[in-house]
C-alpha cells in the first residue's frame, strides 16, 4: 500500500544534553511542557500512533538495559544479519562524518552495506520525492524539525521500548520531540541536540580590542567599531530563507518569555499584541544595521566562509556551523558566546532542541540491519564519532566533548539550565515552514505589522494547540 505524504519543505531546527536545561527548555515553551510524555493528541492527520509497528528485535530488548549495553562496531561481533539499506540523511555539514560512521559500522558488520543518501541543498526536497515515489530509505536521519511530519505521514517503525531507545540517556531531548509531533511515542529517536549562538572571529576581535559582549548594547557597540573599519559587524546569509529564521529565533525566543506559548494557547495573547515581539521584531531591524552590503545575496556558504575569511567580525549562527567554517579555513580563529537581546546579563539564555533523529522505515527490506545501524548510531563509540565530528551534544552522558567551545557552553549554560526551546517550536508542519519566508520578507521590507499578523495566521492553521 502507498503511504500518504504531506509536503515538507524544510525540517532544520536551527534546537539539549543535559535533563535541565531541555526541562528549562520546555518550560520556555510551554508551563505545561512536564506532561509532554503523556500527550495523545497525534499531529493533525496521524494514524502512527494508532498503527505502532515494533522495531525488529525490540520485542526481546529489555527497555530498562542500560546505555553502556548499546553495541559499538568495534564491540559489537559479526552477527548473521545481513542486507544492504539505505540511509538519508538532510545535514549538509554531516556527509563526511556519516561515511566515518559507515564505514566502521561496515567493518564490523561485512553482511551489512549502507548505501548513504544526503540531501544536496540541506533541505528535505529529495526526501519528499522519494516519499511521494514510495522509495522510502530503510533508515531516515531527518532535522529534528521534520519530525512531526515524518510522524504525520505515518511511516517509521516504532522505537519505543527498543535497545536503541534505552541507549539515549538524555530523557528529556525525546520529551521536546513528543511535544512538538503531539505523541508519546519513539517513531524516531534523537542523534544531538544543537545550540545557536554567535560566532565570532577572534582576530578581528582582537585587532579592533574588543571584549565578548554580555549586553546588547555592548554587542551592538562591538559591531559598530568592526564596521568603521570596513569589516562587516555581522553576516547575514539571508538568500537561505532558513538563516532569516534563526535570527527570528534568536531574539524572539529569548524576548518572548517562559509563559508565551500558554497565552497563545489560552488566547489570552497574539503575536500581534505582544510588546515582547513587537520589540523582537525592532530588534531584528536593528541588527541589519550591522551586516554587509546585501545580506539577500548572501547564502549560508558564504556566511561560514566569511567568518572563516575574517570578512566579519560576528555570525549569528549554529554551532553546527562550526565544522563549515573550518572546512573553509582550517586555521580560522572563531569562538562564540550566547546571544545577548537585552542589557541584563542574567537574562540570556542559549536556544537549543535536538538537531537531528533517526528512524527505521516501515518499509524497509532488511528491518533487522536497519535495527543494528540505528543501535550503532546511538552506542557510545557511534555517538563520540558524530557529535565531535559535527560540534553538537551527545544524547548519552559517557560521551566526552572534544571541542572546549562546547564543553565551556554545556559546562556554564547547559548543565545549568540557562536554556530556552526554540520559538517554531510552536508551529507543526506547513506553519513552521511559513515562518522562514514571513521573516525573509521581513527583513526585506521591514513591515512589522504583516510580519506579526502573519503569524498569528500561522499559528492559527498550525500551532501547538
Amino acid at each position: 500500500m502507498e503511504t500518504a505524504v504531506t509536503n515538507r519543505s524544510f525540517a532544520r531546527w536551527p534546537g539539549i544534553a543535559g535533563a535541565a536545561v531541555l526541562a528549562t527548555a520546555l518550560a520556555a515553551c510551554s508551563s505545561t511542557a512536564s506532561t509532554s510524555s503523556s500527550a495523545s493528541a497525534s499531529a493533525s492527520g496521524s494514524k502512527a500512533a494508532d498503527t505502532p509497528a515494533s522495531a525488529s528485535g525490540s520485542q526481546s530488548t529489555d527497555a530498562s538495559a542500560s546505555a553502556s549495553e548499546s553495541p559499538s562496531a568495534s564491540e559489537s561481533p559479526s552477527s548473521d544479519v545481513s542486507g544492504n539499506i539505505q540511509l538519508y540523511q538532510n545535514k549538509l555539514e554531516a556527509a563526511d562524518t556519516y561515511k566515518e560512521l559507515i564505514a566502521n559500522f561496515e567493518k564490523a558488520n561485512p553482511n551489512i552495506k549502507v548505501e548513504l543518501i544526503s540531501s544536496p541543498d540541506g533541505t528535505d526536497t529529495l526526501l519528499n520525492a522519494r516519499l511521494a515515489k514510495n522509495q522510502i530509505p530503510d533508515v531516515i536521519a531527518d532535522g529534528g524539525g521534520g519530525y512531526p511530519g515524518l510522524v504525520k505521514d505515518n511511516i517509521l517503525v516504532d522505537l519505543t521500548g527498543s535497545q536503541a531507545a534505552a541507549s539515549v540517556t538524555d530523557k528529556n531531548s525525546p520529551a521536546v520531540l513528543a511535544k512538538a509531533a503531539g505523541t508519546d511515542k519513539a517513531w524516531a529517536l534523537p542523534l544531538s541536540t544543537n545550540a545557536q549562538v554567535v560566532l565570532y572571529n577572534k582576530d578581528v576581535y582582537k585587532q579592533l580590542g574588543l571584549e565578548v559582549p554580555t549586553t546588547w548594547t555592548q554587542m551592538l557597540s562591538n559591531a559598530a567599531a568592526a564596521q568603521k573599519t570596513g569589516v562587516p559587524g555581522f553576516f547575514f546569509t539571508w538568500k537561505d530563507a532558513w538563516t532569516a529564521r534563526v535570527i527570528w529565533n534568536a531574539v524572539g525566543g529569548q524576548l518572548q518569555g517562559p509563559d508565551f506559548l500558554s497565552k497563545l494557547q489560552d488566547g489570552s495573547v497574539t503575536f500581534s499584541n505582544s510588546p515582547a515581539w513587537q520589540q523582537a521584531a525592532d530588534k531584528m531591524l536593528e541588527l541589519k544595521k550591522y551586516g554587509q552590503p546585501d545580506p539577500f545575496g548572501a547564502t549560508y556558504n558564504d556566511g561560514n566562509a566569511a567568518l572563516a575569511a575574517g570578512k566579519a567580525a560576528m555570525y549569528v549562527q549554529g554551532i553546527w556551523a562550526i565544522p563549515e567554517v573550518l572546512k573553509a579555513n582550517p586555521k580560522a580563529n572563531i569562538g562564540l558566546f550566547p546571544m545577548p537581546v537585552t542589557d541584563d546579563p542574567s537574562q540570556t539564555v542559549v536556544l537549543s532542541a535536538p538537531d537531528q533523529v533517526i528512524g527505521i522505515s516501515k518499509t524497509s527490506k532488511h528491518p533487522e540491519a536497519a535495527q543494528k545501524f540505528v543501535e550503532y548510531m546511538v552506542s557510545k563509540e557511534g555517538q563520540t564519532i558524530y557529535a565531535n565530528g559535527q560540534h553538537l551534544f551527545s544524547v548519552r552522558d559517557d560521551v566526552t566533548l572534544s571541542d572546549p567551545m562546547l564543553a565551556d557552553l554545556q559546562t556554564n549554560w547547559m548543565s545549568k539550565g540557562r536554556a530556552a526551546a526554540y520559538p517554531d517550536l510552536m508551529f507543526r508542519g506547513p506553519g513552521g515552514d511559513d515562518v522562514m519566508a514571513q521573516v525573509q520578507s521581513f527583513l526585506r521590507d521591514g513591515d512589522k505589522a504583516t510580519l506579526l499578523k502573519g503569524l498569528d495566521a500561522d499559528w492559527a492553521s498550525s500551532g501547538v494547540k
